[in-house]
């Protein structure tokens, strides 16, 4: 049976949210960017309203942010973004995903994140697979393709890569800071809330590590 370590990546390989600092990045106080701003305020709250969902809502944002920053022109920005997240990563969890890695682990990195980066982080870092929101370029508009990789939708990406019957689950790991995770995370024996003490304190047989 095979052995597994999973780790999310938004708020557990790094303490903030990729994709808003993929906006704040390239934000610089133009009327261009405070335009997109204003219309990506207004989009958020009809997602808050539930005017959309949140794969719509994220690709909306993906395509206004790639309006300011050039990112689909430019493939050295993509390298560029993801050098800037690797080097915020939590050394911690650097040392923990090349300890599972020399046991024998089979590292994913499992993200509700879009590929346009996290494909090229997965690389650097040596994951085994990256399982993601995954996008394409339909005549110059980003576009999600196939399911949001978020809450029950990411599972079902996880198990449409990993076969359950191959896993060794008792042994196996998973990290994630958050609570959409915990059904993902009660799969596994040894299930680790990141940086979250709230979340662990409601959550029974999970165990809590702080990375920095």
């Amino acid at each position: 049976m095979g052995l597994i370590a999973v780790f999310d990546f938004d708020g557990t390989l790094i303490k903030r949210d990729s994709m808003v600092l993929f906006f704040l990045k390239h934000f610089r106080f133009s009327f261009l960017d405070l335009y997109i701003f204003f219309k990506i305020t207004v989009h958020a709250v009809r997602f808050f309203l539930k005017s959309y969902s949140r794969k719509r809502f994220k690709e909306i944002y993906l395509n206004l942010v790639i309006r300011l920053s050039g990112f689909r022109e430019n493939k050295d920005a993509i390298e560029i973004f993801s050098d800037y997240l690797y080097g915020i990563i939590f050394p911690g969890a650097v040392k923990e995903i090349n300890r599972l890695k020399k046991k024998g682990y089979k590292t994913i990195l499992l993200s509700a994140s879009p590929d346009l980066y996290l494909d090229d982080l997965g690389k650097t870092l040596g994951f085994s697979k990256v399982i993601c929101t995954r996008t394409t370029d339909e005549d110059g508009v980003i576009r999600i393709k196939g399911l949001n990789c978020y809450g029950k939708d990411k599972i079902k990406m996880f198990l449409g890569e990993i076969s359950r019957e191959e896993i060794n689950w008792d042994l196996s790991y998973c990290y994630s800071d958050s609570p959409s995770d915990s059904e993902l995370l009660g799969m596994f024996g040894n299930p680790y809330i990141v940086n979250n003490k709230g979340f662990a304190k409601r959550s029974i047989g999970m165990k809590h590590v702080n990375w920095k």
